[in-house]
């Protein structure tokens, strides 16, 4: 009896872990907000995959964020024009320095990415922007691929993913898991330095 006991209370107790985390994260999630935003960065690195995403990196480097701009996870047909054409601010962009991944498909594979093109600057501060429910899986990725490197989060909330819709929180519920999992794989992923070739 003592057994079974210690089995349930291990349950529940895991179980409460479980709601408890799921909680703050959703709370981190929707209370977000860019950090010290007006601050100059390196480089901004935007991480495809929603609504907003590309146009506030547009937005930020127009507005003399960052010297550099990299959009990670480029659909292959997409062109350096089409991404130009999103933005109609009052500001004009930078006459260089956008670059466009066209490799990744995952978040890892964005930190992948990411860290293959910032070894070819001397750069050591960045700016992510990503969905809001996908910011802190991405800061986790992309902090174990980039040690020594800054990372300031910039979540962007979509204009179609309202707090109160079912599929915002089964975003939310999705990302919690994918977080958990990924955290677990990076404890026994080693981590080179950044100088380190794959």
């Amino acid at each position: 009896m003592n057994i079974i006991k210690k089995i349930v209370l291990g349950a529940g107790t895991l179980l409460v872990l479980w709601i408890g985390g799921f909680g703050i994260f959703a709370l981190n999630a929707m209370f977000s907000a860019p950090q010290a935003e007006a601050d100059t960065t390196d480089a901004i690195v935007v991480l495809t995959g929603g609504q907003n995403r590309v146009e506030e990196g547009l937005k930020l480097f127009a507005n003399g964020r960052a010297s550099h701009l990299f959009i990670s996870g480029v659909f292959k047909d997409v062109t350096r024009r089409e991404i130009l054409a999103l933005w109609t601010g009052d500001h004009a962009l930078p006459p260089c320095c956008i670059t466009l991944g066209y490799e990744a498909t995952t978040t890892a594979q964005n930190a992948q990415e990411t860290r293959a093109w910032i070894q070819k600057h001397d750069y050591s501060s960045i700016r992510i922007v990503t969905g809001d429910y996908h910011m802190t899986r991405s800061k986790m990725e992309l902090g174990h691929a980039l040690p020594g490197i800054y990372i300031f989060a910039h979540p962007v909330r979509q204009n179609d993913l309202r707090r109160i819709s079912p599929r915002y929180w089964k975003l939310l519920f999705s990302e919690y898991h994918k977080s958990l999992y990924r955290r677990v794989r990076l404890l026994f992923t080693a981590r080179p330095a950044l100088d380190e070739t794959e």
